[in-house]
Formats: C-alpha cells, structure tokens, sequence
C-alpha cells in the first residue's frame, strides 16, 4: 500500500511540466505569427471581392453605372452609387454619393492598380466602373501584407474580367498577359 507522501507530484515535476507547455506554447506563436500576414490579406481581398460583387451586381440590377473607388492615400474604398437619397439619377459621375468607405486592416495595403493598358496607378483614386451589363475593365488590384519583420511578405492579387466583370483573388503579384496576333 502507497503512503501519502508517494502520491502526487514534485515540484520539480511541475516545473518540468510548465517549461515544456510554454516552449510548446512560444513555437506555435512563432508559427502563427508568421501565417497572420496571409490571414489579414486574405481577408482584405475577400471584403474587396464581396464590394466588387455587390457594385457588378448593382449595375446589373437597376441598368446603371457603379463605381469602386480605391483611394490609395487613405488605404480604403467604397461604392459610388447612381442616385442621390430619394432615388433620383445623378447623370454627372462627379457628383455622385459615395457609399461608406471600407478601410485596410493593419498591416494591409491596396499597391497599386494595373489598368487595361499596362499602367500601374497607385496614387490618388482609381475608380473602377460597372457598366450596366455588369461589365469592367480588365484590371489587376494588387494587395500586401506586413510581416513579422515589419516587411511586406505576401502579396495577392485581384483580377477583374473584362468582359463579365467577375473578380478574382491570386497567390503572388500576377501580371497581366499580353495578347498576341495567335490569340485571336
């Protein structure tokens, strides 16, 4: 039969037991520290896809032309509407309401835009119109994402089609390919 004193646990038991739990601890932070920068700029993309989404689907809808305004100073974008507040057509697009703006996550930022030419914007506003049949031009949103090291490590790409005006999200920095004569 045990005595007393031979059940439970040392205190250099324990000890050993907590050391092991907060090394285990320390590396599963290291490693999700280093999977955050994917997670935010996933994120990011995704509520720009659902805002690109939500401004083709617009269009389409009620026949008109809608914006997604990117302003790359503030890191944010929003939807510029059509109508004022009673629903009345606003034919001037300057003068049309913009919808709220959306910030970037910490850690995120919208790079630039590579327009149908091959010109890369990242100054400014950039808006990116629907035309009533849902259409776009064909642009590259590109977006990264702060590390670690306070350095930019991952970077996604959202391309818009031309014709459809369907919005997608890439791994990587996706440049846009050049049509040739054979493609045709």
């Amino acid at each position: 039969m045990k005595s007393r004193r031979d059940a439970g646990f040392t205190l250099i038991e324990i000890t050993a037991v907590v050391i092991i739990v907060a090394m285990m601890t320390s590396l599963a932070i290291v490693r999700l520290d280093g999977m955050l920068p994917s997670t935010r700029t996933e994120a990011a993309a995704r509520e720009l896809l659902a805002e690109l989404d939500f401004a083709r689907t617009q269009s389409i809808s009620k026949a008109q032309e809608y914006a997604v305004v990117i302003d790359f100073t503030e890191q944010r974008y929003a939807i510029q509407v059509p109508f004022d507040d009673e629903g009345k057509l606003i034919t001037d697009p300057e003068d049309r309401p913009m919808l709220t703006w959306h910030l970037l996550q910490e850690g995120t930022e919208i790079t630039g835009v590579m327009d149908p030419r091959g010109e890369m914007i990242s100054e400014g506003q950039y808006a990116l119109v629907y035309d009533p049949l849902g259409s776009a031009p064909d642009v590259h949103i590109y977006l990264r994402g702060e590390g670690s090291t306070d350095e930019f490590d991952f970077e996604l790409t959202v391309r818009v089609l031309a014709l459809t005006g369907i919005a997608t999200v890439y791994t990587g920095h996706l440049e846009p390919e050049l049509l040739v004569e054979n493609d045709f």
